[in-house]
């Protein structure tokens, strides 16, 4: 009985992809509605009411959803939204389940949705405070590493990569990569400078890359942390990228200093005006290049960008990430595996990209290995650090945590210097934590344990 059970689920996935499949050449908004009732039949039954909440938001006039859905609609290319239907929304978000699913019950652990590569540590750039600057500048990961991971991440159900760097674009062999792999869709965080009118058409022609061009705001402050003429490049580079109908993002560090500024209407606007269609919010951690603890934004701005985030999805057809005020959607820490893990262009492969420790090298096992790695596991067995998830980080939030985690697993810093948030920092972390956890702690019992 168990085994017709079985027979019927998977016939009924596969009749379900296959009504997809023929709605593709057909991309339309009715299409994508269409799509949820087929998804329905796929996904978890946990899923299953997401499915529907998407739904109701795209069936629902002036719903901020709908309007970035329009958005995407209109002004992405057709064969780049029907390259992103499939190689996202039916492979990775859907068809990815079942392969994590039957890989969660044969090892003991679930894989991660996503992870980033560094393919490169080189850059052209040479930014105040990148967290990547003290990498040495040598090592790139070579090809044929860089196709075995991205092999073994789809037999474990990892079609989501995202790549940064050094800079992406600055890799010989980038375009092989997502030729190659051309049945995952990428993710790229880049400076953008290198990319011009002909790569814009190459990443049309591909249809599997989503660039995420790097900015600090408007001119002043871009210019001042990346150098002079860098803004006039990126304006060049969206233009080049919404010519071609390129579902594009924006990445920003969120500073003590330009905060008000990332997060203004006329900034989102402006990014909206050049064909942006979501964007990632960091919160500046001070490891990597110049660490200055001055610079991360105080627990009142951690608030502040919360309360703007909020605005700006009830008014603006932009889809905003935000890393730290968005954790409650995913229970806390996502690092060490559990959603995500980092692997730099040495080889070496960190639980985050701002935990500058690692004990594996991608060259020398295999990506099963390095998840089942005593680090990451020790990371993952913590998760979530505290109650609330408004403070999910082991880094800045529970600094102890991540104290505890170094001298029980003994990992190697993967720079010069990558110790000093644990020493010469740790004062000044310690301190910081403690206002963010009261500060957070009195938000948190307020507006997500008293409304539920």
């Amino acid at each position: 009985m168990m085994e017709f059970s079985e027979s019927l689920k998977n016939f009924t996935r596969e009749q379900a992809i296959k009504g997809m499949l023929e709605l593709l050449p057909h991309v339309s908004e009715e299409t994508f509605l269409k799509l949820t009732y087929l998804a329905e039949k796929i996904v978890t039954e946990d899923t299953r009411p997401v499915v529907r909440t998407v739904r109701k938001h795209l069936q629902t006039e002036g719903d901020p959803v709908k309007l970035i859905f329009h958005r995407v609609m209109t002004e992405v290319s057709p064969p780049v939204l029907k390259k992103l239907a499939k190689t996202f929304f039916i492979d990775a978000l859907m068809e990815s389940e079942r392969i994590r699913d039957k890989f969660e019950k044969e090892n003991g652990f679930r894989p991660p949705f996503t992870m980033i590569i560094d393919p490169t540590s080189r850059c052209n750039l040479n930014c105040l405070g990148c967290y990547a600057g003290k990498y040495k500048k040598g090592p790139e990961l070579p090809f044929e590493v860089i196709d075995r991971v991205l092999s073994e991440a789809k037999d474990m159900g990892i079609r989501f990569i995202a790549m940064t760097g050094g800079e992406p674009f600055f890799y010989r062999d980038i375009l092989k990569v997502w030729e190659k792999h051309n049945d995952l869709q990428f993710m790229v965080y880049t400076n953008g400078t290198l990319i011009d009118e002909q790569m814009a058409i190459k990443l049309h022609e591909l249809g599997n890359v989503s660039p995420v061009i790097s900015l600090e705001g408007f001119e002043e402050e871009t210019d001042y942390r990346r150098g002079k003429g860098t803004f006039q490049k990126i304006l060049n580079c969206f233009t080049y990228l919404k010519k071609q109908g390129i579902l594009t993002g924006a990445s920003c560090m969120v500073t003590s200093k330009n905060i008000e500024t990332i997060t203004s209407d006329e900034f989102i606007d402006f990014l909206i005006a050049n064909g942006v269609f979501y964007i990632w919010y960091f919160l500046f951690v001070p490891v990597g290049k110049d660490p200055d603890v001055s610079l991360m934004p105080t627990p009142e701005q951690r608030e502040y960008l919360r309360k703007r985030d909020e605005a700006i999805r009830k008014t603006r057809p932009i889809f905003i990430g935000d890393f730290w005020n968005d954790a409650p959607a995913v229970g806390g820490c996502i690092a060490a595996g559990r959603n995500y893990l980092h692997i730099i262009s040495s080889g070496d492969v960190q639980p985050c990209v701002f935990v500058h420790y690692a004990v594996d090298n991608i060259k020398e096992k295999s990506l099963k290995e390095v998840l089942s790695s005593g680090f990451f596991r020790a990371i993952r067995a913590r998760q979530p650090y505290s109650h609330n998830y408004l403070t999910p980080c082991m880094i800045i939030d529970h600094p102890e945590v991540y104290r505890e985690v170094i001298r029980a697993c003994k990992p190697s810093p993967t720079h010069e210097g990558a110790e000093a948030i644990l020493t010469t920092l740790k004062e000044q972390i310690d301190e910081y934590s403690r206002k963010v956890r009261i500060i957070e702690g009195e938000i948190w019992e307020k507006e997500y344990v008293c409304h539920n």
